[in-house]
């Protein structure tokens, strides 16, 4: 990905959180409210002030969309281009300050609060491109056999940690369901596992870098 396509990607991301800070700034102060505040949607009737909050979450929704098809077609463009050379693919490791987003998780606090909704949650699931900082630092290198015997070892242990963890939050969640609500145990869940995926997607990636690293320097040791 080009240095241009992710300064748009980072900028279009700022403008949809303005966007959305603006539009809830409006409905609190000149709307009542109207779509921040809880509301019951089966009685909805659409009103003009709406607007600005509904084309923002719109935009919002857009955004995602076209950030999570950008990223997939990107890495399966470089991915089938670093096959046919024997090589790593090439990544820009700032497309790691992506996993900031991640942070965009902490707004289901809010919105669980004022809507009952838990989607936002999922967001930890994009802690996981903070990972793309240490793939851009093996960018089209040789993927020769040791590479490959590193690159199993490093998904088996990212996995292991994933299941580990999977099954703790099992057990709590069953644990605390007779004394939690419904929707705290879908919050548990639901932001878990986004979290858990996102933190084994970083793994597989740093303990890969860090394999390729140590290798690398025992074969200097050798040498001298």
């Amino acid at each position: 990905m080009s240095k241009k396509n992710l300064k748009w990607l980072i900028i279009l991301g700022v403008l949809c959180v303005l966007c959305v800070a603006a539009a809830t700034g409006y409905s609190l102060n000149f709307n009542e409210g109207r779509l921040v505040y809880p509301m019951d949607f089966g009685s909805y009737h659409f009103q003009v002030k709406d607007m600005p909050m509904i084309l923002a979450l719109i935009i919002t929704l857009l955004y995602v969309i076209y950030l999570a098809a950008s990223i997939i077609i990107y890495g399966m463009v470089v991915k089938r281009e670093g096959r046919r050379a024997g090589r790593t693919r090439k990544v820009n490791p700032k497309l790691g300050y992506l996993g900031f987003l991640g942070f965009a998780g902490f707004a289901g606090i809010g919105t669980y609060l004022t809507q009952g909704l838990i989607f936002p949650f999922v967001f930890f699931v994009f802690f996981g491109f903070f990972g793309f900082f240490y793939e851009g630092k093996m960018s089209n290198i040789l993927v020769d056999e040791r590479f490959q015997q590193n690159r199993r070892e490093a998904e088996l242990k990212a996995l292991r940690v994933g299941y580990r963890l999977t099954f703790l939050l099992i057990i709590l969640v069953g644990m605390a369901g007779s004394r939690v609500s419904a929707g705290a145990a879908a919050i548990l869940l639901t932001a878990g596992i986004s979290f858990i995926c996102g933190l084994v997607t970083f793994l597989n990636e740093y303990l890969l870098y860090r394999y390729d690293q140590m290798d690398s320097t025992n074969w200097e040791d050798e040498d001298d």
